[in-house]
């Protein structure tokens, strides 16, 4: 992400979903697109906030999001973890960085 790079979107299971903000993304193409547009409109410059929380194969991580030209954002991501990739990950986004 912060590199700009949409190969992030590989990291996900083919299947994979995307939840946040009352929207679901199902798919890595559908993924990718995510994280493309969203790499364009905002070069997010993620930050971890704290340690990360693990509980098997699931992970939960603060962050402090900066984008370009707007405010920060004050995120938690969960993931859930198969292999190597990611199944789901679930995002919470504050009102307040």
């Amino acid at each position: 992400m912060k590199a700009g790079d949409i190969s992030v979107a590989e990291l996900f299971c083919e299947e994979a979903q995307l939840v946040g903000l009352g929207t679901v993304i199902s798919g890595r193409p559908a993924i990718c697109q995510f994280y493309e547009e969203s790499i364009r409109s905002g070069r997010p410059q993620p930050e971890l906030f704290g340690d990360l929380m693990i509980d098997g194969n699931r992970v939960a991580a603060e962050l402090l999001i900066r984008l370009s030209g707007q405010p920060s954002l004050h995120v938690v991501d969960l993931f859930e973890i198969d292999g190597e990739h990611i199944a789901s990950l679930t995002y919470f986004v504050s009102d307040h960085p």
